[in-house]
């Protein structure tokens, strides 16, 4: 009797690893996945890289050069050069900040996003244009709109003053 009960439960056991091994199985796909089929179903669409604005933003008559995306964000602020913006600290956070006073949108941009070493930012909560000098954690409500070119920008932006004004321009294709 004992051996009879000891082959039901090898019996069984087998049939458990069989069902868990064919689940494994059944999730793996066949085909590679279709990388129009997952942004189809994603609430988000990855902003296409289309069109890159060249900027340049004089710090102190120092000329730096970048980039804005082809976000929302940064379409619509592209809209707005040049402007004269007026930059601090914020806590001891390594990236500067300046109030934009007006909302940018933020159509097909993800939610949130972690500021990171020479980016250029769109803090939509309180309406920012923040450049990034150092690596910030992820919070909603951080929208990435560009990146500064060169290494240069890090030790003119870390050195900024409170109330620096920055001027913010669009650089044209023809222009040297």
């Amino acid at each position: 009797m004992f051996k009879i009960q000891r082959s039901k439960l090898i019996l069984g056991l087998t049939g458990i690893l069989t069902v868990l091994l064919a689940g494994c199985t059944a999730t793996t796909s066949q085909h590679p996945t279709n990388p129009q089929s997952v942004r189809a179903t994603s609430k988000v669409q990855p902003t296409p890289a289309t069109h890159r604005q060249a900027i340049k933003i004089t710090v102190n008559g120092v000329r730096l050069t970048a980039h804005l995306n082809n976000s929302s964000a940064a379409r619509a602020f592209a809209q707005e050069l040049p402007v004269d913006l007026t930059f601090r600290n914020f806590m001891d956070m390594p990236e500067k900040i300046a109030d934009l006073h007006h909302t940018l949108p933020t159509t097909g941009m993800p939610s949130g996003h972690a500021g990171t070493a020479g980016s250029i930012g769109y803090w939509s909560p309180d309406k920012r244009i923040v450049f990034y000098w150092g690596t910030e954690d992820y919070y909603e409500g951080i929208h990435i709109i560009g990146t500064f070119d060169h290494h240069d920008y890090k030790k003119v932006v870390r050195k900024m003053a409170k109330n620096t004004t920055v001027k913010i321009e669009k650089v044209n294709t023809n222009e040297n």
